[in-house]
């Protein structure tokens, strides 16, 4: 029995037209996955940062720290904080409206004189309240204020000190975002960069629709690191797959030509 023929290996001769097609998609694929891999580098130290600031450090009692003035912010961004002081209610602004739980509300914003340190006043994100028991917790607020206000502080830098409020409600600006630094030209004293954000979540409680303000702060890195990765494998697979697929197609119109070409000689 004689044994078969083997084929002969397609040789590989690649085609000018899907090579030239392929090598910028190359490119763009492998950029978008350096990218997420990047990405994923910065996130990873951003979580560790925020590890080692808020669940390492003990809370902070005041705006100080030791230190050069000029990393005063970075030592405080994501610190605990636990600051005694009054509410300034006659400084009350609002974030435009927004819905929880199928209600519209706001969100609210007011300075705290701090009792301690150098730095005077820290604006803080009281949370949200309906639209209808507004006026009735602004009003508790100002009779019964706390003295202690405990939260999680934020730098906000990704802001234009000169942005504008969207719009007045009962003669309370509104704004798209809490800006300290655009705040600070209406409130003398203000810090422009720090925000304290408090709330049920800030404490570690589980929110409760009766217990108002209704807010408090999430986890603030988002995406998570690990979708960086995955991501990044996403892009990187197009790319293999896109190779894949340009030695399949010059090989294939390698032996395409080849047939056609014995067929002609026949």
């Amino acid at each position: 029995m004689n044994s078969p023929e083997s084929k002969p290996p397609r040789p590989f001769r690649p085609r000018l037209v899907p090579t030239l097609v392929m090598l910028p998609m190359l490119g763009v694929l492998i950029g978008l996955g350096n990218w997420q891999a990047r990405r994923f580098e910065e996130t990873s130290a951003k979580v560790a940062q925020y590890k080692r600031q808020h669940d390492e450090l003990p809370a902070a009692t005041s705006l100080d720290v030791a230190g050069p003035p000029e990393a005063r912010v970075d030592a405080l961004h994501f610190r605990r904080a636990t600051l005694k002081g009054q509410i300034d209610v006659s400084q009350v602004h609002l974030l435009t409206a927004r819905y929880k739980l199928g209600q519209r509300g706001w969100g609210i914003l007011a300075p705290l004189q701090v009792a301690t340190g150098s730095y005077p006043k820290v604006m803080v994100n009281l949370g949200w309240v309906p639209v209808d028991k507004l006026d009735g917790y602004l009003s508790s607020l100002k009779t019964q204020p706390p003295s202690q206000y405990a939260g999680r502080l934020r730098a906000v830098t990704d802001v234009e000190a000169g942005q504008l409020p969207t719009s007045t409600h009962q003669g309370k600006q509104v704004w798209l975002v809490a800006n300290p630094a655009a705040l600070a030209k209406h409130i003398q004293g203000l810090d422009p960069r720090l925000l304290l954000d408090v709330g049920e979540q800030a404490m570690g409680n589980p929110l409760t629709a009766d217990k108002l303000p209704l807010d408090g702060y999430e986890y603030p890195i988002h995406p998570l690191p690990t979708k960086h990765i995955e991501y990044a494998a996403t892009w990187y697979g197009l790319a293999a797959t896109l190779v894949a697929v340009w030695v399949a197609l010059s090989r294939r119109k390698v032996e395409d030509e080849g047939a056609a070409s014995a067929k002609a000689e026949s």
